[in-house]
């Protein structure tokens, strides 16, 4: 039997309703090397498990495992201790990825310790809202500090997530994947941007979704800052605070009449009311 090189990871939950694209878009990879799809049921009760037993014998070494602790981070940190690639790729069940995704990566991971793929904005984006935010063409930088990938698409070496212990399970969202690639390139391993690896991402649709996203990665900064800031990550310069408040004081009756200032406004204010409360959940003053 050959050694499997490349593990696909997966964490789902109740995603019976999405989870079925992401593994069609799995089983039509071309792939030259032996390889894998781990799915980790994090405590769904709908039928993702019945949906990965549909795709057996689709999808290339496809199985299922269960993850008790809740959240993603330890779901991938069980998917990956379950196997012995010597790669790892990380996808969400709810996106798609593209035709020949698992082998850019592969050679996206022949010159580098991990890397992030592209985003497209588009094909998942079955309801148009005023405002949609974008992705760009590399890897950001978080916080005037280090570029980081989201999960959604990053791989990385085994001996490399094994040297920096993972993801950190106890990270909130908003934070597990800027925290990883910070530790990762700390660590002195290279992360780097491989645009051929393209994952079809799908978007909060409504306003109150946008708005929680914003507010729980705002809280994250706080415990980055806690945790980064003695390593480098900048703190907001106090004039920087003080016009982003600004703006939102001055921009709210525009927002009141025009849908699309709308919805940035919101995002915009739920973000600075997440530091906030990170700050004060995390003892830090990041605003």
């Amino acid at each position: 039997m050959s050694h499997t090189v490349v593990s696909v990871v997966i964490p789902a939950l109740n995603a019976a309703g999405t989870l079925p694209a992401q593994l069609e878009a799995l089983a039509r990879q071309d792939v030259d090397v032996p390889w894998e799809v781990v799915v980790i049921d994090n405590g769904s009760t709908d039928g993702t498990l019945d949906v990965c037993r549909s795709f057996e014998g689709r999808v290339p070494g496809l199985r299922a495992i269960s993850c008790a602790r809740p959240g993603t981070s330890a779901a991938r940190n069980a998917g990956a201790a379950s196997s012995s690639s010597e790669l790892l790729l990380f996808c969400d069940a709810d996106d798609e990825v593209a035709p020949g995704w698992v082998s850019a990566m592969v050679a996206a991971l022949r010159t580098s310790d991990a890397v992030g793929g592209a985003i497209e904005n588009d094909k998942l984006t079955t309801v148009r809202t005023p405002y949609m935010p974008r992705h760009p063409d590399h890897l950001p930088v978080v916080a005037g500090f280090l570029p980081r990938a989201i999960t959604a698409n990053l791989g990385v070496r085994r001996e490399v997530f094994d040297d920096v212990g993972g993801f950190a399970a106890d990270y909130d969202y908003g934070g597990p994947d800027t925290e990883f690639c910070w530790r990762l390139q700390l660590a002195g391993h290279r992360l780097t941007y491989a645009p051929d690896a393209v994952v079809h991402y799908r978007h909060r649709h409504t306003l109150r979704s946008v708005a929680v996203k914003a507010f729980r990665t705002g809280i994250s900064r706080g415990r980055l800052y806690r945790d980064y800031g003695p390593r480098g990550m900048p703190r907001p310069r106090l004039a920087g605070v003080a016009a982003r408040w600004a703006g939102l004081l001055l921009s709210a009756p525009a927002a009141a009449v025009s849908p699309a200032r709308r919805w940035r406004w919101v995002e915009q204010a739920a973000g600075a009311a997440g530091r906030v409360r990170g700050s004060w959940r995390f003892r830090v003053l990041y605003l």
